[in-house]
């Protein structure tokens, strides 16, 4: 499991930029520089105007907000993808039907991740360049068009222009938001005894016909008006909300409807789940809309909701089987409560993810999130934190064909306190339904909240009903105790 930190991208005038990218700065995916073969780095040139607007132009020394880029694919397992700008928010575009000096010019300018945006990416290694680089080629996919490969012209324009490959490094921006290279703030303390009420929903937004979103594809308005119609358990709005099968441009429209609902400021962010593709990791986007809007919702992973005063946020990386979806985990810390709020997704059993006969890699994903929650202790901080797990309990026993193994979350029961135990370790590994619903009602436990062994749940409690979602969300109020 390897842990990646996401810091603060500089914000450009909203005139200059992609209406989504506020949206798309919440995300803690992986941030990448395309150094050309002039060894410059690539940068979306802001300045330019008329029919050189947002144009990509290798003329960087370093690599600053206008330089970095995240990589994009809604081809799994194979070699297509696309560069989105950090900075616009919009995807690399060459221009194909303009002649003259705008020919085949790369421009970041597409709002939606059409066939335009794509390009079919031969990604190498790179022996002797920083760690996790790799030499990659760009060749485009547009239908009805010649394929040809991305170069640089004379004064650095990129143009998708060339007969043959060119090769491009694509290197990994490291981009810690503090200084501690991975390391959170020193939590508060003392603190006092602390009570939190967490919920946590796979909302199923991106596309299952199990689901009841139009066109089995969430909204961001149809999304905010489902989770509002949750929040609220016992009179109590929840103090941190874990968010699963969510997709990146709905982090700021849930931040904002938080906000405006509950009357506290809110911190909504985002954690990629990737393809892999010659080795790179990829972000895997949610499904496109239905035509004719074609609406791009951003990539697909996990989200988590936390008070504003967090100010430190990590995306894990859980070990997967190579060929399947590369699980995500996401951490947010708040100090003032020593706390830190935590969210997974595990890979699911067959016919998905893990085809192993024993759930090898659930198994393994287990003893990471344990590894992951005691880490956080290390740093001083008292771990909360669940999703959707994708097996059941180990009170149920049940093997790879019933929602197992069973085995999987021993390692975290061993450690920590689970919703439904109450107050008491010692109660059985099991809990109330929360999913794969027939007849109205969830048929499995897959979800789950936990806290320390010291803490106590005083409540925990599965909602009335799915909205518009396979799962139903589940809902626990813990008491921390002082530390």
């Amino acid at each position: 499991m390897t842990a990646l930190v996401l810091a603060a991208a500089g914000t450009a005038a909203a005139t200059d930029v992609s209406a989504d990218q506020e949206w798309v700065e919440k995300s803690a995916g992986q941030k990448y520089a395309l150094r050309a073969p002039n060894n410059k780095y690539v940068r979306v040139e802001m300045n330019d105007t008329g029919k050189y607007e947002w144009r990509l132009k290798a003329v960087s020394s370093e690599v600053k907000s206008w330089e970095r880029f995240t990589v994009h694919t809604n081809h799994p397992n194979q070699n297509i993808t696309s560069l989105r700008s950090e900075s616009t928010g919009f995807f690399a575009t060459p221009e194909f039907v303009d002649t003259g000096d705008r020919q085949g010019m790369l421009r970041a300018r597409g709002g939606n991740l059409g066939s335009w945006q794509q390009f079919e990416t031969d990604f190498s290694d790179a022996p002797g360049e920083k760690a996790g680089s790799h030499w990659v080629t760009f060749k485009t996919v547009a239908d009805g068009y010649a394929q040809r490969y991305v170069d640089i012209d004379t004064d650095g324009t990129l143009r998708a222009t060339s007969d043959t490959p060119v090769k491009f490094l694509l290197q990994p921006v490291d981009s810690s938001r503090n200084p501690g290279q991975g390391t959170p703030p020193q939590a508060f303390g003392p603190v006092a005894e602390t009570q939190l009420n967490v919920m946590t929903w796979n909302v199923c937004g991106n596309n299952n016909d199990g689901c009841d979103w139009t066109d089995e594809r969430a909204g961001a308005a149809e999304l905010t008006d489902a989770i509002k119609a949750r929040l609220k358990v016992n009179g109590q709005y929840p103090d941190a909300v874990f968010f699963q099968e969510f997709c990146e441009k709905h982090a700021k429209p849930v931040e904002r409807m938080l906000e405006t609902e509950t009357g506290r400021q809110w911190d909504v962010r985002f954690a990629p789940i990737h393809n892999r593709v010659d080795g790179v990791d990829v972000q895997k986007q949610c499904a496109m809309g239905p035509a004719p809007d074609r609406l791009d919702r951003g990539a697909y992973g996990v989200a988590i909701a936390v008070p504003e005063e967090n100010t430190f946020y990590q995306r894990y990386d859980f070990s997967s089987p190579s060929d399947k979806e590369q699980r995500s985990g996401l951490c947010a810390s708040i100090p003032s409560k020593a706390a830190v709020l935590c969210t997974g997704h595990l890979s699911a059993g067959p016919p998905y993810d893990d085809l192993t006969k024993d759930g090898y890699w659930r198994i393994t994903q287990g003893r990471e999130l344990q590894e992951l929650a005691a880490q956080w202790e290390k740093w001083g901080y008292r771990p909360v934190f669940g999703g959707d797990m994708n097996v059941v309990p180990p009170a149920l026993e049940a093997d790879v064909a019933h929602g197992g193994p069973s085995s999987a979350l021993v390692p975290v029961y061993d450690h920590y306190l689970e919703c439904s135990q109450g107050d008491d370790p010692s109660n059985p590994r099991k809990g109330d339904f929360t999913a794969n619903g027939s007849g109205g009602k969830p048929t499995r436990k897959l979800d789950y909240i936990f806290a320390p062994r010291t803490a106590k749940f005083v409540n925990c409690k599965v909602s009335a009903t799915d909205g518009k979602s396979d799962h139903w969300s589940l809902h626990g109020l813990v008491t921390l105790p002082a530390k």
